[in-house]
């Protein structure tokens, strides 16, 4: 018989047995604890009620979560997955409480990526094949813009500037062709090897470059050569792109091999005075690479991590 139907002084026996009773108790509790937790909602409201194991983990405190993940890295990241596409399919951003929490979220992307740079780096450093290196810094285009004292924009890697004679051969294909964010000046980057020596044998007390050093430096000064006498082909698919004086840098070598006065002099007195071309070692780019994390990790105050910070490139003219 439906209550709708029980009249004024009339009464309704309803029977529930022990399990049934402590079944809507259980339930009753859950909302009360929503309605203490959240108030009494107006309107329309659902909730979901999560598994056990997901609910402990949601009580975690941030200690104890970061142990968690750390003893379940796989699961973390998973999890970390799942949360971007959820967000990234949000239609709008009321999840968050404000811009800051975007950009936290988003300081902590960048973090996870410039940490899982180094670590490769690092556990790769002895790695003698150019091959490995562009790659790398392709995958990892950010890179990029530490070689310059600007922000530059990647166009193409394996990028071919022309110079082909009757026969199809003698292409140049640079690794980085990339422009100036601010100008559209064209900029090339050749990668080598951290492997690549820098000095010769000694003269007279003078170390020269090496063969090798010598040879990328050449390269790099054929491609900017080659790019000026093509640049009309190059302008066709990026028409902002300007190759007046294109800039040139070439990552080789390592400072670890300097590892004498006279050879840090003579080190520094080719590379201060060569026109055209910027040299860097994989050491320098790595060290500011570790910069860059130092201060996304001292303004965002979410890790205390400290590291060596370098100073900015030069002006490449």
């Amino acid at each position: 018989m439906p209550l709708t139907s029980v009249k004024v002084d009339e009464g309704y026996q309803l029977e529930i047995n022990s399990s049934e009773l402590y079944t809507l108790l259980i339930n009753l509790r859950k909302l009360y604890q929503l309605a203490n937790a959240y108030g009494v909602p107006q309107g329309k409201k659902s909730f979901l009620e999560v598994s056990g194991a997901l609910a402990d983990l949601l009580a975690l405190a941030g200690p104890e979560l970061q142990e968690f993940f750390t003893s379940n890295s796989e699961d973390a990241i998973r999890l970390f997955r799942l949360l971007l596409n959820w967000i990234y399919k949000r239609p709008s951003i009321e999840v968050f409480e404000g811009v800051s929490e975007l950009l936290e979220l988003n300081t902590v992307v960048g973090l996870a990526n410039l940490k899982a740079f180094l670590k490769e780096w690092k556990a790769n450093s002895d790695v003698s094949k150019e091959e490995f290196w562009q790659a790398l810094f392709a995958k990892n285009t950010f890179v990029l813009s530490q070689l310059f004292a600007y922000p530059v924009i990647l166009i193409k890697d394996k990028a071919y500037l022309g110079g082909k004679d009757l026969t199809n051969t003698g292409g140049q294909i640079v690794d980085f062709l990339c422009k100036l964010e601010s100008t559209g000046a064209a900029a090339l980057v050749e990668i080598k090897t951290p492997m690549t020596p820098l000095l010769g044998s000694a003269y007279r007390g003078v170390y020269p470059i090496s063969n090798d050093l010598a040879g990328a430096i050449s390269q790099a000064l054929k491609y900017r050569s080659s790019l000026m006498e093509n640049i009309q082909n190059l302008q066709r698919g990026e028409p902002t792109v300007i190759a007046s004086e294109p800039y040139c840098v070439v990552v080789a070598g390592d400072c670890a091999e300097l590892n004498s006065s006279e050879k840090k002099a003579s080190f520094e007195r080719f590379r201060e005075r060569l026109n055209g071309v910027r040299i860097l070692t994989f050491d320098e780019v790595y060290k500011r690479i570790e910069g860059l994390l130092a201060i996304f990790t001292d303004s965002s105050g979410i890790s205390p991590q400290k590291s060596t910070l370098c100073m900015e490139s030069d002006d490449l003219g």
